[in-house]
């Protein structure tokens, strides 16, 4: 399974009270949206680990890397090398 799937298999199921689905575009501002905040930030990290084996460091916390899907998949896919 490619990343994007993955990303938005779990995201689909773990954000859908806040309102993300298959409408929400991979450009979309999940801030912006509502979807992403501090609380559904340590979801995604705990998902990330669990996934993936990776686990942000601490200067990596810049709201740029998962502020989109498409920005969530480039700093996996970065973490991953």
């Amino acid at each position: 399974m490619e990343t994007r799937q993955i990303v938005r298999t779990f995201m689909n199921k773990a954000f859908e009270d806040e309102g993300f689905d298959d409408e929400v575009q991979d450009d979309a501002s999940l801030v912006d949206l509502g979807i992403l905040d501090s609380l559904t930030t340590l979801q995604l990290i705990d998902f990330f680990d669990e996934a993936f084996g990776i686990v942000p460091a601490e200067d990596e916390f810049d709201p740029e890397n998962f502020d989109s899907v498409l920005a969530i998949i480039a700093f996996i896919e970065k973490k991953l090398g």
